[in-house]
């Protein structure tokens, strides 16, 4: 038996083996594994189908969208939509009608500016219908919108009442609101003000019947500050019939006498008791006065009445009254020579000088 030899071991190459066994797994006959190649071809295919779905989705929901807007438009134009509007509200009334708590009165109270008119068209619901559909939030803020209302309040009463609590605003002033208009002509408003220097409405001042006058501009504005002042000096207060507001910078009241007092821009209130003082002491207030002016600090300025102001009486002109006419200029004397005016002047001892004949 021959004796067999054995061979040599041979080196491995590890390097070899890995690629060989890395190319025979891509290699593999029979795999279910796709190529690269038609692998790209698919999923472009799938794109293309997605993306064409897509444009037409987006052209249906256009064509939707427009056709919607053309029979709107074209409903607009032909009234349908009020009519159906109108249907669709008596369809909503005869169903409440039905519902129970059925509307049958409103009682208001506080009300005396605001009308009866405004007070149901802000409430807005007729008799009959049911007080679950009433919308009190919405009728208290259309309450609130007239401009006599300071504050409103809205509430149902079980079984068919709605009660209305009005507290309407206070107008303590009238505002003399002078402006220029467009042809150089200046007109007159009278506004009213409330007791937060609100502007409440434009009237007539003869229709209503207010304690106090206002003029200047920005005088509502700055009222409530003046209100505050005259807290401290009744005795001034009670007796103001109009304040002016004089450069939107100080006051000028005027008293039921005609008495003006002029007070100062800072420090008003103490001007004030400084006057109250010397009317208290003197009774200043009491005097036939017709100006009383404490802008400054360290005295008054008294004037009485019927003399002039010196300010518009400086540098006056007195013109003669209408009809009057001038008076003649004297007639220019002759001129007479030095001889003449010798003999003409009176002699020694002439008890005749200076007579005249």
């Amino acid at each position: 038996m021959p004796a067999v030899t054995p061979s040599a071991p041979r080196e491995l190459d590890v390097r070899g083996r890995r690629l060989a066994t890395r190319r025979a797994a891509t290699v593999r006959p029979g795999g279910a594994r796709p190529a690269a190649g038609r692998k790209a071809v698919d999923t472009s295919r799938g794109r293309l189908r997605l993306s064409l779905r897509h444009a037409l989705a987006l052209g249906i929901a256009i064509l939707a969208l427009g056709g919607g807007a053309i029979a709107g438009w074209a409903l607009w134009k032909s009234g349908k939509i009020e009519q159906l509007q109108a249907w669709a509200s008596e369809r909503r009334d005869q169903v409440l009608s039905w519902a129970p708590f059925p509307l049958q009165d409103v009682t208001v109270d506080g009300r005396r500016h605001v009308t009866q008119d405004a007070v149901l068209k802000a409430i807005d619901m007729r008799r009959g219908q049911s007080l679950l559909a009433a919308d009190l939030h919405g009728a208290r803020d259309r309450l609130e919108r007239i401009e006599w209302v300071e504050h409103a309040a809205v509430e149902r009463r079980w079984p068919d009442t709605i009660h209305v609590v009005l507290r309407e605003r206070q107008a303590i002033a009238l505002w003399q609101n002078t402006t220029i208009g467009a042809d150089g002509r200046p007109t007159v408003d009278y506004v009213l003000i409330d007791r937060l220097g609100r502007k409440v409405r434009s009237v007539d001042p003869g229709e209503m019947r207010v304690p106090l006058m206002l003029a200047g501009e920005g005088a509502p504005e700055a009222v409530g500050s003046l209100f505050l002042v005259l807290q401290d000096a009744r005795p001034i207060a009670e007796r103001i019939k109009a304040a002016v507001f004089v450069g939107q910078r100080r006051w000028n009241l005027v008293l039921d006498s005609g008495l003006q007092i002029r007070l100062p821009e800072e420090d008003t209130g103490a001007a004030l008791q400084r006057l109250l003082a010397l009317d208290r002491s003197h009774r200043l207030l009491s005097r036939d006065l017709s100006v009383v002016d404490v802008r400054l600090p360290d005295y008054m300025v008294l004037r009485a009445a019927g003399a002039a102001d010196p300010l518009l009486a400086a540098g006056a002109r007195a013109e003669p009254p209408a009809g009057a006419t001038r008076p003649a200029s004297p007639p220019a004397r002759p001129q007479t020579n030095d001889n003449n005016n010798n003999n003409n002047k009176p002699k020694p001892g002439d008890t005749s000088a200076g007579r005249r004949t």
